[in-house]
């Protein structure tokens, strides 16, 4: 399923907007490639079709391809973005895996947004990600701001593992044009997380000291097509350090 989805929208993206007539969508397609130390290097390939209305809502169907300590597995979600009232915003999305080795059996996760003043929201996620060991729950408050010059990002991730030990980490990220049809942007967090370590039936969720680096750019192409490369920097203790380099486009038809 996760590779048909990944064939269609590669697909979308080369088609002339005129073959889609008057919908409104958004085609993302992005991959990656990760150097672990200590283990098999991380492989991910994916896509998501969004379709938006005018009034702000939105539908998603995602799938993604990815590959980790010498196995393979594919994903599919599906979401959609509610937007009630002005200044609200509500996210559901929902996924399941073909054969979970080391991704979650299924996953869910809801977040309510609102936009607290002109150019700032404040909002806060809950997550539960289902592996065979057991699952995995996040609560994700975040914050976003944009100056004149900068958009910011700030989320802070708590989580609680089948161990029942609870984890804790941030993520801030900023981002602002560089030239007229291009941008940066730059990221960095630190805390404890919470990931699954290894494959059936050895597999298990530790909790991992990490802090993390990433910087990119993303450029305009024209004809609605945007282009984002970044390269990410991991160090994770006592294992999964690693290093990695997204690439990714999108297009709005």
């Amino acid at each position: 399923m996760s590779a048909r989805i990944v064939a269609a929208a590669f697909v979308l993206v080369t088609l002339p907007a005129s073959r889609l007539g008057a919908q409104t969508v958004r085609v993302a397609t992005w991959g990656s490639y990760e150097g672990v130390t200590g283990s098999q290097n991380w492989t991910t390939a994916g896509a998501q079709v969004t379709f938006a209305p005018p009034q702000g809502h939105a539908a998603w169907v995602a799938g993604e391809l990815t590959g980790r300590f010498g196995a393979q597995d594919g994903t599919a979600r599906v979401g959609g973005v509610l937007h009630p009232i002005p200044r609200w915003w509500i996210t559901v999305e929902a996924g399941t895996a073909a054969r979970p080795e080391f991704m979650p059996k299924n996953s869910w996760e809801a977040d309510a947004t609102a936009l607290v003043a002109r150019r700032a929201s404040l909002g806060l996620s809950y997550r539960r990600w289902n592996y065979v060991v057991g699952p995995v729950d996040f609560v994700i408050p975040h914050f976003a701001l944009e100056t004149q010059s900068i958009a910011w990002d700030l989320r802070v991730f708590v989580s609680r593992n089948p161990s029942r030990r609870t984890d804790a980490a941030f993520y801030v990220r900023a981002a602002a044009p560089l030239v007229r049809r291009a941008g940066w942007l730059i990221s960095a967090g630190a805390g404890r997380e919470s990931y699954l370590v290894g494959v059936a039936p050895s597999q298990q969720v530790r909790s991992l000291q990490t802090l993390t680096g990433a910087a990119g750019v993303r450029v305009n192409a024209g004809k609605g097509v945007t282009i984002r490369m970044e390269v990410s920097v991991v160090r994770s203790r006592p294992v999964l350090s690693r290093r990695g380099l997204t690439l990714g486009a999108e297009r709005r038809l």
